[in-house]
C-alpha cells in the first residue's frame, strides 16, 4: 500500500512496543515499515551527535539546572538521523515512535502521502489540542482530510509526514540543540518549516504506556534566570505572531 518509506523508531530493546506496532501495521494491511534502533541515552552518553547540544545556551534560555535529560538527547538524535536519511534519499517519509496507535484512516493517508509532502514539508499525523486553545488555520483538502495550520504549538513527535525539503531545512536549523525535539520543530517562525496538522488524525498516542522519555526537572529558579527566561519567551511570541500574519498575507486559498 505504502509508496514511501515508514519508519518507526523504537528502542531496542523494547520487543513488546515493536510487537505492539507490527500488530497494528499487520491489522490495516500496511507492509514497508521498518525499525531504527534508537539512541539510548542513558546507555550511549558519548553518542557523536549529542555535541549538537549546547547547554550554555539552554541554561540562558530556560534557566540554570534544567539541562536536556539523556533519555531527551536520545530521542532528538532519533529523529535527526531519520531527517538525514530522509534528506539524503530524496523521498518523503513517514516517522512513527513506536508509542503511537495507528488509527483506521491512516491507510487513506499513505495514499496520499507523496502528493501532500509535494505541497507541505511537514504534516503531523497525530492530534493535539489543548480545549481548543491552540488556533489553527484551514490552509486545504484532500480526499476525507483536511489541512490546517497550527499557528501556536504542537506536542510530541509521535507521527508525521516529512519531505526531504523539509527535513534539509530542519537539518540545516538544528546545528546547535537547546530545546526538545518537538519543541524545536514547532518553532517554524525560525527554520520556516510550516507546522501542518491533518484532521482527523490517523494517530493517536498510547497514553497508556510509560513514557522512554523524560522532562528536565521543575526546580526553584533564580529571579535573573526567571528574568532572562520571559525575555525569550516575549521574543519567540513577537517573531511567532509576525511569521503567522506574513503567512496569512501571503495565503490565498487552499489548494486542494
Amino acid at each position: 500500500m505504502s509508496t514511501i518509506p515508514i519508519r518507526v523508531i523504537s528502542l531496542a530493546s523494547r520487543i513488546d512496543r515493536r510487537r505492539q506496532v507490527a500488530e497494528q501495521f499487520a491489522r490495516l494491511g500496511v507492509a514497508g515499515y521498518s525499525f531504527l534502533d534508537a539512541v539510548n541515552g542513558k546507555e550511549q552518553p558519548d553518542h557523536p551527535l549529542f555535541a549538537h547540544y549546547d547547554p550554555a545556551a539552554r541554561a540562558r534560555r530556560k534557566g540554570r539546572g534544567r539541562d536536556l535529560k539523556p533519555s531527551q538527547l536520545g530521542c532528538f538524535a532519533s529523529h535527526y538521523l531519520l531527517w538525514q536519511e530522509c534528506a539524503a534519499s530524496g523521498r518523503p517519509m513517514v516517522v512513527v515512535e513506536d508509542d503511537a496507535l495507528l488509527q483506521d484512516n491512516f491507510p487513506d493517508l499513505l495514499i496520499r502521502a507523496s502528493q501532500l509532502a509535494e505541497r507541505w514539508p511537514l504534516i503531523w499525523l497525530h492530534g493535539y489540542d489543548r480545549s481548543g486553545r491552540d488556533p489553527v488555520m484551514a490552509v486545504g483538502r484532500m480526499g476525507p482530510f483536511t489541512l490546517v495550520r497550527k499557528l501556536k504549538r504542537h506536542s510530541c513527535t509521535v507521527a508525521y509526514l516529512l519531505s526531504p525539503a523539509g527535513a534539509e531545512a530542519l537539518l540545516a536549523h538544528c546545528g546547535s540543540w537547546v530545546y526538545p525535539v518537538d519543541d524545536t520543530m514547532i518553532r517554524f517562525y525560525e527554520h520556516g518549516v510550516e507546522s501542518i496538522l491533518l484532521q482527523p488524525p490517523c494517530v493517536a498516542q498510547d497514553h497508556d504506556s510509560p513514557s522512554d522519555i523524560r522532562g528536565a526537572e521543575n526546580r526553584p529558579m533564580p529571579l535573573p534566570d526567571k528574568i532572562r527566561r520571559e525575555f525569550y519567551k516575549a521574543c519567540d511570541e513577537i517573531r511567532r505572531v509576525w511569521h503567522n500574519l506574513r503567512f496569512r498575507l501571503r495565503f490565498r486559498r487552499p489548494v486542494s
